[in-house]
């Protein structure tokens, strides 16, 4: 079954679609509004000791008396550009109940909190402060350690047993332990660090089966913007928590108003259909065909009844091809050829006298041309095959560098994108919510950045423009926090806010660019493995936010900025030493790796031609059509060609 032939019969993204899509990604948003929440749930407010003699001690001063034990008990503050007046994790040794002669600093087991921002948090129910603040680290470790394991683990049960039961096996996971999230307090701190793995696994696979099913359920032409609107949802995502937690200032209660959106989504199950694409590949054929009955009914469009027969290429229109002028080269565009041949389809009308004249070439019903595809051996692509050419592409000297390159990158950078949305509230200047909503909100200029420079500027310029732009406004955000003066640390806010733009551009384009550098036949392996270093970095986000709080002080506050921006300006300055691969035929094996990017100015002077391209990603086909030179095609989209569901979004 050629489910985009059906598609353009009944409608690529008509009304039906339309509808399936914004249902779908209202659970993106909660998405987001999970990944993000450790910003208000580990937030960790001013802080001292409590005074031992004192059974109803406050952080606020109470009385003239209460001032008074205060000022005797606890060590004034003397860090430079501390908020606190107090020292927060040391208490004067007394040697009497009710005061006396100060003998030595000690540590504390017992604390008051400042409730002026956040009435509790999950630090404030746990003690997650002094001696124990890495206990915050911890736990956002196991939420990133849970999204890793659930884009696999989720991903894996997509593709074998179907998009919506991985959706909504994940969201009935998501809703449970996303509730009872706000409960561990009375189970204990280990029961809290395993309910966050657990909602990290089941948000990462609730995410990615939207994505998948988003993508699978339009045609060819638009799926592009759509599989790249969905990330938009992220951004909303955490918009949507900044207002809640704007308004409840209690960690559980935030927890729980940001998870209940989700309880809706049980419904899916009766609402949401299967994907017509892997009905079909698991010849699933009348199922397939009943959904994509309802998809014209409800698009106002009749379903071609000669649907079986749209798995080939027509010999009329291809004889009418060949006489308009065109040089067309033609296959079977069915999913198992178009899989068996790498999932790489691609067609091209060289037209010798009519040049950059030439029509373009579909592979449809209508136009009845196939497609040229590129042949990748079958035993590289099998599971030994492709963990043996994994292990090459650390053998050669080049391909180890550049695999060194990428993997630094994705670890920069979503460390650097995390850390400047988790330290929103660590910012000399503005309120937690008022920064927090301006980092989240980079994702949109970001987006629409890179849709409208990538074909233009090119993966390698425009990556590494925006991680030298990201790292150096984070190194400069530590200049103006160290020397302004208070009145001008709104410019520390400025410069964080354009780093975190860099971070998140650079989040889309390290996937676009990773994914058309790695070859055919190890690349899931490969962007399974950049994904890992993604986590890493997200995961020494959080820690490097805990030392900047026990550092304390203007240094604590630009230690996060530091780190963040050193590492964004590393890993973008040697992105030069990567081959761009705009305009360029991507390598299938190893040993194309190897010499791929060497000639970049083989295809400078070749007349350009109209040229179409279908990737198909597992049961998907994504269809582009660009001017350019006839040995040299681009990758358009950022779903690479032969990537499994579990890998198919933008992990963010």
């Amino acid at each position: 079954m050629n489910v985009d032939a059906i598609l353009r019969q009944i409608g690529e993204f008509g009304p039906y679609q339309k509808v399936i899509y914004v249902i779908l990604n209202l659970l993106g948003v909660t998405h987001g509004t999970r990944m993000l929440m450790a910003v208000f749930l580990l937030y960790t407010p001013r802080h001292r000791c409590a005074i031992p003699t004192y059974p109803n001690d406050t952080y606020e001063v109470q009385s003239d008396y209460h001032g008074h034990l205060i000022q005797h008990y606890i060590p004034n503050n003397t860090k430079d550009g501390e908020d606190s007046p107090y020292d927060q994790c040391r208490i004067f040794h007394t040697n009497g109940s009710d005061g006396g002669v100060v003998l030595a600093k000690t540590g504390c087991q017992n604390f008051v909190y400042d409730t002026s921002v956040f009435e509790n948090t999950a630090v404030v129910e746990f003690d997650m402060v002094c001696d124990d603040a890495l206990l915050a680290s911890h736990s956002q470790m196991s939420q990133m350690a849970g999204f890793l394991f659930g884009v696999l683990f989720f991903g894996a049960i997509g593709d074998k047993w179907g998009r919506k039961v991985s959706l909504c096996l994940a969201v009935v996971i998501y809703v449970a332990a996303g509730l009872g999230l706000s409960w561990t307090p009375q189970a204990g701190y280990a029961v809290f660090v395993f309910i966050r793995f657990v909602n990290g696994a089941s948000s990462a696979g609730a995410y990615t089966s939207v994505a998948v099913l988003s993508v699978e359920m339009v045609g060819p032409s638009k799926r592009l913007w759509v599989g790249t609107l969905i990330h938009w949802t992220f951004a909303i995502g955490g918009m949507v928590l900044d207002l809640i937690g704007y308004f409840i200032r209690d960690w559980a209660l935030i927890n729980i108003v940001g998870t209940a959106p989700a309880i809706l989504a049980l419904s899916f199950w009766w609402i949401i259909p299967e994907s017509p694409r892997w009905l079909a590949k698991h010849g699933r054929m009348d199922e397939a065909e009943k959904v994509l009955r309802k998809i014209a009914k409800y698009n106002g469009k009749t379903f071609p009844e000669n649907w079986r027969e749209f798995h080939g290429t027509n010999s009329k229109d291809s004889s009418n091809g060949n006489a308009n002028g065109g040089v067309v080269k033609s296959i079977d565009q069915s999913d198992d050829m178009s899989k068996a041949n790498g999932g790489v389809v691609k067609s091209i009308d060289q037209s010798d006298d009519r040049g950059k004249h030439s029509d373009v070439i579909r592979s449809s019903k209508e136009n009845g041309i196939g497609d040229v595809a590129k042949p990748v051996n079958q035993a590289q692509t099998s599971a030994g095959g492709t963990l043996r050419n994994f292990s090459k592409m650390f053998t050669y000297r080049v391909l180890l560098i550049r695999n060194i390159v990428l993997f630094l990158n994705w670890f920069a950078v979503a460390m650097a994108y995390y850390g400047l949305s988790f330290t929103a509230g660590q910012l000399s200047a503005g309120s937690v919510f008022i920064n927090f909503l301006l980092s989240v909100s980079m994702d949109f200029p970001a987006t629409g950045i890179c849709l409208l420079l990538l074909d233009r500027w090119g993966r390698r310029r425009l990556h590494t423009v925006a991680m030298v732009m990201g790292g150096t406004s984070s190194l400069l955000g530590v200049l103006t926090t160290m020397v302004a003066s208070d009145d001008l640390q709104w410019i520390t806010v400025v410069v964080a806010m354009v780093g975190k733009l860099g971070s998140s551009m650079g989040f889309i384009l390290v996937y676009i660019y990773s994914s058309e550098l790695f070859p055919t036949t190890v690349r899931s392996a490969g962007m399974g493995a950049s994904s890992a270093f993604a986590r890493l970095g997200s995961i020494l986000a959080s820690y490097v936010q805990q030392w900047s709080l026990q550092m304390g002080g203007n240094l604590g506050k630009s230690l996060p900025l530091l780190v963040f921006g050193a590492f964004s300006l590393v890993a973008g300055l040697l992105t030069f030493v990567l081959p761009e691969t705009l305009h360029k035929d991507l390598p299938d094996t190893v040993e194309d790796a190897l010499v791929f990017g060497k000639d970049p100015e083989k295809d400078e002077h070749q007349d350009p031609v109209k040229v179409v391209e279908v990737y198909t990603v597992g049961d998907v086909q994504i269809e582009m059509t660009k001017l350019e030179t006839a040995n040299a095609h681009s990758n358009h989209t950022p779903v690479p060609d032969d990537l499994p569901s579990s890998l198919c979004a933008n992990a963010k």
